[in-house]
């Protein structure tokens, strides 16, 4: 990053920040490199000392071992999951394998299906009112079928339906006196 940092400064603040980092790069890069330890020759040390000073071989981190291990577990354990078990989200969540649909329960208890289908699914706006009061919002599908949204001074809604001639319909929306709620029309 800092060598970059030098290459591509095309201006002062760019160079100042490779400036900046380069000490960094220094002290990490120290800290890489192997350092060689000085060897006293055999013959600098007096015959008796040399049977004194004989230094033991560096043990390995114990630790470091030990984490390596439990890697290497662990990521062998998740690879025989991945191929021994049908449903590798059971495995893993503590689920019980089953159909793969996701259940979705209401207040009471109710279970819902999330992939239902709503009265007004497939529905698009087709045409706006929005400088009147009350608002008005037409949608049509795609077999034709409409509805009209009636937004009320107080913001609540109402709603009209039919199968086809939205045009029509839509050009009487002011007059119209069939407006109900949602649960009434749908």
């Amino acid at each position: 990053m800092v060598i970059s940092g030098f290459l591509g400064a095309s201006s002062l603040p760019q160079l100042i920040s490779a400036v900046l980092f380069y000490p960094m790069l220094v002290y990490f890069f120290s800290l890489v490199t192997p350092k060689k330890e000085k060897v006293i020759p055999p013959q600098a040390i007096a015959p008796q000392e040399a049977k004194i000073k004989i230094e033991k071989p560096k043990s390995y981190d114990l630790n470091r071992r030990a984490f390596l291990k439990l890697i290497g577990t662990a990521g062998a354990s998740l690879f025989l999951f991945s191929i021994f078990t049908k449903k590798t989200q059971a495995a893993f969540f503590g689920s019980v394998p089953g159909p793969g649909t996701v259940a979705i329960k209401d207040s009471t208890g109710t279970q819902i299906d999330p992939a239902e289908k709503g009265p007004t699914d497939g529905y698009a706006v087709s045409q706006l009112d929005t400088d009147a009061s009350p608002a008005y919002y037409g949608f049509v599908n795609k077999n034709g079928a409409w509805y009209i949204m009636k937004e009320n001074s107080d913001g609540s809604y109402v709603y009209v339906k039919g199968s086809s001639g939205f045009t029509g319909e839509w050009a009487t929306r002011g007059t119209r006196t069939d407006y109900d709620t949602f649960d009434q029309i749908f």
